[in-house]
């Protein structure tokens, strides 16, 4: 049995490693021409825990995973909760929206496992998060993607800043860099900041923003000096040619492997069963960032291929340090 200063000094070595890691990572992110591949996780690891929970995130941290997304909601008394979907039926034993429910009335549902489903009447133990609880779980340990699912992106940026946290999250938004919603705001050139880029369709609603070609938008961008660029496209042509060698000296390129529609026609739906013809494929055509609904098996797939982005090897002096732990006396 370990004594209280033997456990003391383990838990203290654990957050080491997970302090370098996540130090040598911020590292990796931001500096777009490192070989290797990140792994990114939708919803945090949620198959063996719950959507945007706490034990989602906690999960995704023990398995090694470089990142994790998760979705913000405002509650109709402004508090920043994880959740993804505009109402609660599919999570949690509650109905209706999340802009309608007051945060105590949010905090007395429970989050079903893994996916939910409307029709899903298992529950957890595990409720609905705030955003500074999962805040307080990742610091230190984990790179975070905000996918602000209410126009909140300045809200977050703020708790971000009060956690401490600018060089472990990564901000996104999907706008023309020239409007004002972006130009003016704080969190598109004081957080590691990645646009989202929609390739154009005939199915793409008038008004929204969307590109029909990568190369004219990268400079137009430049302003914000992006860490990456978050691409959604059906046609791979999109990022064919020398538009994706171009991108990549400006950052690194995100793709989500979720649908065909995302990903140049490949998705997680046959990943698993042919890993090398969808995220090969993505990593092949350039991108350095899949984001995936199984994680563990992107990572392990990378590790064999020897193409995972490795964190410690690219240790060196940090720009910043996450707060170590301390154990209590």
């Amino acid at each position: 049995m370990l004594t209280p200063l033997a456990a003391c000094a383990s838990l203290q070595d654990a957050t080491l490693v997970s302090n370098d890691t996540l130090v040598a990572n911020e590292r990796m992110l931001r500096n777009p021409m490192a070989p290797g591949v990140m792994v990114a996780s939708h919803r945090a690891c949620w198959k063996s825990a719950s959507e945007n929970s706490l034990d989602g995130i906690r999960a995704c941290i023990a398995h090694g995973i470089d990142i994790i997304e998760i979705d913000i909601r405002t509650t109709a008394d402004g508090r920043l909760v994880l959740m993804h979907d505009s109402t609660l039926d599919r999570m949690t034993n509650g109905h209706g929206k999340v802009s309608e429910i007051t945060f105590e009335a949010l905090r007395k549902l429970r989050l079903k496992p893994a996916g939910g489903g409307r029709d899903v009447t298992t529950l957890t133990d595990r409720r609905v998060p705030t955003l500074k609880e999962a805040l307080a779980v990742a610091k230190g340990r984990i790179l975070i993607n905000m996918d602000a699912k209410d126009p909140a992106q300045e809200r977050i940026f703020e708790m971000v800043e009060q956690a401490g946290m600018t060089g472990q999250v990564i901000m996104k938004m999907s706008a023309d860099p020239d409007t004002s919603e972006l130009a003016t705001s704080r969190f598109a050139t004081k957080s590691m900041f990645m646009p989202v880029i929609f390739a154009c369709t005939p199915k793409t609603p008038a008004g929204d923003f969307c590109a029909a070609a990568l190369d004219p938008l990268l400079a137009r961008y430049a302003r914000y000096r992006p860490i990456g660029f978050e691409l959604n496209f059906g046609d791979p042509a999109f990022i064919g040619g020398e538009a994706v060698a171009e991108a990549r000296k400006h950052g690194r390129l995100w793709v989500n492997s979720l649908k065909p529609e995302q990903a140049g026609g490949v998705s997680d739906a046959t990943a698993l069963a042919d890993p090398a013809g969808v995220w090969g494929k993505l990593i092949d055509q350039g991108v350095t960032i899949i984001q995936t609904d199984h994680p563990e098996a992107l990572l392990q797939y990378l590790r064999r291929q020897g193409l995972h982005a490795e964190g410690r090897q690219f240790q060196g002096p940090p720009s910043r340090r996450a707060e170590r732990g301390r154990c209590q006396q």
